[in-house]
């Protein structure tokens, strides 16, 4: 059983608040209602979106917000620590392989990254989405994948000349309780069938990683498409990191301010924008300046949603920070040293993995501000590792790592240690 990952008085120190719109400039933001029933509209020149957003054992603000929702009630999501779900109607045709989804920020993480940051990311990317790319070292760094190939659930619904938009949101939160499922309704199945999209969400996912099959897709305007993404993996309620056998907790690794993670939907060919969530870590002034003015704007109501109101929505958007890491060890002692080396080298690089994803989210401080982690990766690195392998090394193992080998090493290394 894992140990909890935070206490109450770090809990408190921070609380998180939940933004979205279809730009990143803040001030074109709303509040979203976590955990509320309601979605919040979305609405810009290339699409208009429906967003709902759910936390379990949510502590945020609003403060009015419930702390679960009945999502986590599903059988498809028991597991799962959060959920950003999101209908939305293009305005124009978007090709497949333009529609994006991931991480971006205003400013330069490279100074967090630590030695051996792509191992850690050759383990992250394998283990969320292989179409992933990245640039964690520019002055703009991001994170991207395409929306095809990392939707956890994926939708084709009707086209609205066929089926009001009103009408199959109407029929969604009776019918389906406002979960998305993969799949399709309407002409939307034969759009399926006709470009042999897989029904399971793992098989649709490697699909689209084929080039040719992703640019045979196209994203229709004035067709409803809605997808979901979640995972047991990130626990934004206790600001931690779970996979089996582990706990780790972010908020003791990052610094005492306030934090910004900016998830965007974008066209990757043209930049532009096409929705903006933005996760705020409200941390000391900003959090009481924030408690003390807060209002929660009234909801958007699913089914009282009309065509007119396409033509509206709102603007909204922002962005992020994260933590630093441990050091991979080794030892060749008695056998008895040995073993307990072997498990220190494995939670040791778990965490460091861990971390440096957390790291190229945005959290974490600068390796002058983060004294305990350096010190204890100092301390890990004297007492079991000769000498650190050179850059150039370290390049070549990540190139020739298989996903398979990566699954592998995470199963056999580090599945029954806890941290």
């Amino acid at each position: 059983m894992s140990p909890p990952v935070i206490d109450p008085q770090a809990r408190d120190k921070y609380r998180l608040q939940v933004s979205a719109g279809p730009t990143r400039d803040p001030s074109t933001h709303s509040i979203v209602a976590v955990n509320g029933p309601d979605v919040q509209v979305i609405d810009n020149e290339f699409m208009t979106a429906y967003l709902q957003v759910r936390i379990r054992d949510y502590n945020g603000l609003p403060e009015s917000s419930p702390p679960s929702a009945d999502y986590f009630n599903h059988p498809d999501h028991t597991s799962d620590r959060y959920s950003v779900a999101f209908s939305f109607v293009p305005k124009v045709d978007i090709p497949g392989q333009d529609l994006v989804t991931g991480f971006d920020f205003d400013h330069p993480i490279r100074d967090r990254l630590p030695p051996g940051f792509k191992y850690a990311m050759k383990i992250v990317t394998t283990i969320v989405d292989p179409g992933i790319y990245s640039d964690p070292y520019s002055d703009n760094p991001y994170l991207y994948g395409p929306g095809l190939s990392s939707f956890f659930a994926f939708h084709i619904g009707e086209h609205i000349s066929q089926e009001s938009l009103e009408s199959q949101l109407q029929t969604f939160a009776q019918d389906d309780n406002n979960i998305i499922s993969e799949g399709a309704s309407g002409s939307g199945q034969r759009i399926r069938a006709d470009q042999h999209i897989p029904s399971k969400t793992s098989k649709r996912r490697k699909y689209f990683l084929n080039a040719s099959n992703l640019a045979n897709f196209t994203f229709e305007k004035d067709r409803l498409y809605q997808a979901d993404f979640f995972n047991p993996y990130l626990d934004f309620a206790n600001f931690a990191v779970r996979i089996p056998g582990f706990s780790i907790s972010i908020a003791k690794y990052i610094d005492d301010k306030t934090h910004q993670l900016r998830y965007v939907m974008k066209n990757r060919a043209t930049e532009e924008v096409y929705m903006c969530v933005v996760f705020t870590l409200l941390f000391g002034q900003m959090l009481e300046e924030t408690l003390g003015s807060l209002e929660t704007p009234p909801p958007q109501s699913q089914a009282t949603i009309t065509e007119d109101e396409m033509e509206r929505g709102r603007r909204t958007s922002s962005s992020y920070e994260t933590p630093a890491s441990s050091s991979r060890s080794s030892s060749a002692r008695t056998e008895d040293s040995v073993e307990r080396a072997e498990r220190q080298t494995a939670a040791t690089s778990l965490a460091s993995s861990i971390y440096s994803s957390f790291a190229m989210l945005g959290f974490g401080r600068t390796a002058s501000s983060n004294e305990s982690s350096v010190d204890s990766s100092q301390v890990a690195s004297k007492e079991t590792s000769p000498e650190r392998p050179k850059k150039e090394s370290l390049d070549r193992k990540v190139d020739e790592m298989s996903a398979g080998k990566v699954e592998n090493f995470l199963q056999s290394k580090h599945g029954n240690i806890a941290v």
